[in-house]
């Protein structure tokens, strides 16, 4: 079994500052962002073992990373134009299965290097993560190449999405459809991805009303996504529909802000509210990278409400989150109470 490898050196870089994306490097790197694809990628190889025979590229897109067989050469600061030329030297070299580090933009451009020719999965490490081609974390990916490895996998068309960055600084939410890539697929192992629900609007209000009623006073860390804004609609506040902002008593102190934004606007004791993002069932790691596990571990997980529809629940067999620091995540993990309604909640289980 041949498994190509692939990082994208830069993804994740916007995320705990706010950015929404890194297509843009320079601005994201100017603005003080840090990639998260490299400890990701270091994390994916100690998982992966020594049984299969792994080609990769050179420096940060691969052989950092992993002792494997270099096909593709990097020439100084890498591109899209790299991943490309990359994959297509995993398919001349017989790849079974394209492994790539890095989010919807990286999905993006594996897919249209190599179609449907060969397998792919996705390492998710990037800001923006719609497509439903990605492991849930490091972990379950190495399990997923693992597996795939000896023949215990089903070949799935999975969507290739990605996000129009520009909207989306802008607090616009457009989304478009570029494929359907082959993946081997595990339940459980691999993330949804967005669907709509009807009554979804009805049902968003019922839980902003109770939301709003029990949260008007203190400081809150309001998450992204349309169900959290409805809360800060009923609050009388102007959220950013994809942005994580900062109320206090009834006060926007700090809009669309990053991991440092959000830290110093911290006064005292805040709690945090989340929804499960773009249908995949994650309430952290995936768009709300800004709420990290330092945010996280000075609000107090008791401090933590998650909130959704009750029709997103009925669809949602488990809750997850990727928090970036494994002790939160082990934290976080087990049952926990979602809002679904006027004083309603049911119970989901929380895995990492």
């Amino acid at each position: 079994m041949k498994i190509g490898l692939l990082v994208n050196p830069v993804a994740g870089a916007g995320g705990r500052i706010g950015l929404k994306g890194s297509d843009d490097v320079d601005a994201v790197l100017k603005k003080g962002g840090r990639p998260s694809s490299p400890v990701i990628a270091e994390k994916f190889c100690g998982f992966i073992g020594r049984e299969m025979e792994i080609i990769t590229c050179s420096s940060s897109m691969g052989r950092d990373y992993i002792n494997g067989r270099v096909v593709y050469e990097v020439n100084g600061k890498t591109t899209a134009k790299d991943t490309i030329k990359a994959c297509r030297a995993f398919v001349k070299h017989g790849a079974d299965l394209i492994v790539f580090v890095g989010g919807d933009g990286t999905a993006r451009d594996v897919y249209g290097a190599v179609g449907k020719d060969v397998p792919i999965l996705g390492v998710p490490a990037g800001v923006k993560m719609y497509s439903s081609v990605f492991a849930l974390n490091a972990e379950k990916a190495a399990h997923v190449v693992r597996e795939f490895a000896e023949g215990k996998t089903e070949l799935m068309e999975r969507e290739i999405m990605d996000v129009d960055e520009e909207a989306f600084r802008n607090d616009m939410l457009k989304i478009k459809l570029h494929g359907f890539a082959l993946v081997p697929s595990l339940r459980h192992f691999i993330q949804n991805g967005k669907k709509m629900f009807a009554g979804e609007e009805h049902a968003k209000r019922e839980v902003a009303e109770f939301m709003a009623l029990v949260y008007k006073r203190g400081t809150c860390i309001l998450g992204p996504g349309s169900t959290v804004k409805a809360i800060a609609d009923e609050m009388g506040v102007e959220k950013t529909l994809l942005g994580v902002d900062v109320v206090r008593d009834g006060k926007i102190i700090a809009r669309d802000a990053g991991e440092r934004e959000i830290l110093d606007a911290m006064n005292g004791s805040a709690r945090i509210v989340v929804s499960p993002m773009g249908g995949n069932n994650f309430i952290f790691g995936r768009g709300n990278q800004q709420i990290s596990a330092r945010v996280i571990k000075k609000a107090g997980i008791e401090n933590v409400t998650v909130v959704a529809t009750p029709a997103k629940m009925m669809e949602a067999p488990f809750l997850y989150v990727d928090a970036g620091d494994e002790a939160m995540n082990k934290k976080l993990a087990g049952w926990r109470q979602v809002i679904v309604g006027y004083g309603m909640a049911v119970r989901k289980k929380v895995l990492f």
